[in-house]
């Protein structure tokens, strides 16, 4: 294949998908229900807020790594060499194997058994199967369109948008009362909710998945790299666009007042409208989400790493999906708490090094500036695990 391999229509939908597909995990198809029984009526200004941090800035970010080669690397290059390594190496650890890919499997199995089975032995168990079939796609990463844009995908993301149609043309409930802070600041709350869903570092990860996969498909040349990245993250924006809407409406009109998370909300739904099979039918679209998503960490996270340190690709992944299966036995609230602060002191310096990245486009900014922009946003970051409210 030559430098000027082109994508068919259908190809480029599939990257598209792939992408929309990796951003997909369990937590972010439960929280925009949670984001809309709090807001109520008013759930517009919330989800006005939610969709900018939650849709928008992820996709700013896989456009702005495809502005500078598809390579992490050139992003964060001002930084110097080492501290952009030790920098993405964190927000990389941390979205993988120490967090998000453990993540996956203990929420995966908690739906499952509906937590009733929290033996670690049995847990184990569950995280070993649940990651060697991830490993069973990863080990030949050049058919990641393939596996995932075009079979897991599709399934994922129809059914996805079966339910969340469902739910915004037959609400179960009556709209819910807005909660006081939604009363007063909903377009506040929501942008704030958007931002805890931590995408924007996920999209870096995802973003260096898009550029791996089309040059693994011959698209080796700058402005093909950011011609079909920022397709794949105008197609992604889209369908998480539509499918936050649609959730967010479910939770806006649930009978589950006293909910305290989305999975209880999205339960209620497809339950009372499904019936019997409704509970299996979310074990399994929940499991296939967090499925194709730990691909997604996995990958990018391996990829980023063998570039960097010269591990191979499939050792990582070996050694990665091991320490994810081992770690994932601690259970969903002792991973949040081990990972949120860390998450929320990295989070404003990585949407700073997006932004830079899409100026340094247009703009000469030297490197000097740079540095003054990221570690500003980096103390600001550190700063805010130690301001209550």
């Amino acid at each position: 294949m030559t430098a000027n391999t082109k994508l068919s229509s259908p190809e480029t939908m599939a990257l598209g998908g792939m992408t929309l597909a990796l951003f997909l995990g369990a937590g972010n198809i439960i929280f925009p229900p949670l984001v809309g029984l709090q807001a109520g009526t008013n759930t517009f200004n919330a989800g006005f807020g939610f969709i900018i941090t939650a849709v928008l800035f992820p996709a700013l970010a896989i456009i702005s790594l495809a502005i500078n080669e598809g390579s992490i690397n050139e992003l964060t290059r001002p930084l110097g060499k080492w501290v952009s390594f030790i920098f993405i190496g964190i927000c990389f650890l941390t979205l993988g194997m120490l967090f998000g890919t453990p993540r996956t499997a203990t929420i995966s199995y908690e739906v499952i058994t509906n937590g009733a089975a929290d033996i670690w032995w049995k847990k184990l168990i569950f995280s070993a199967v649940f990651f060697g079939l991830a490993g069973a796609i990863l080990a030949k990463p050049g058919k990641m369109l393939e596996v995932v844009g075009f079979v897991l995908s599709p399934v994922k993301i129809s059914v996805l948008i079966f339910i969340g149609v469902c739910a915004w043309f037959h609400p179960i409930g009556e709209i819910t009362t807005a909660t006081t802070i939604y009363e007063t600041q909903a377009f506040r709350a929501g942008f704030v909710n958007g931002y805890q869903t931590l995408d924007v570092i996920s999209a870096l990860c995802f973003g260096a998945i898009i550029s791996h996969t089309l040059k693994q498909r011959g698209v080796t040349h700058t402005k093909g790299i950011f011609r079909y990245s920022a397709s794949s993250a105008f197609i992604a924006a889209t369908g998480l666009t539509l499918i936050y809407i649609c959730y967010i409406s479910m939770g806006a009109h649930t009978p589950e007042i006293g909910a305290t998370n989305g999975m209880q909300i999205m339960s209620a739904y497809v339950e009372t409208v499904f019936g019997t099979y409704g509970r299996e039918l979310l074990a399994a679209i929940i499991t296939l989400a967090c499925l194709v998503t730990a691909i997604g960490l996995t990958s990018g996270t391996a990829q980023f790493f063998k570039q960097n340190t010269g591990i191979s690709y499939g050792v990582f992944v070996t050694l990665s999906l091991i320490f994810s299966a081992a770690i994932a036995i601690l259970g969903l609230n002792s991973l949040t708490t081990l990972a949120i602060p860390v998450l929320c002191s990295i989070y404003p310096a990585v949407l700073v090094v997006v932004i830079l990245g899409i100026f340094r486009r247009w703009f000469d900014i030297p490197d000097n500036l740079y540095r003054v922009f990221f570690y500003s946003a980096l103390g600001v970051g550190i700063l805010s695990l130690f301001v209550k409210g």
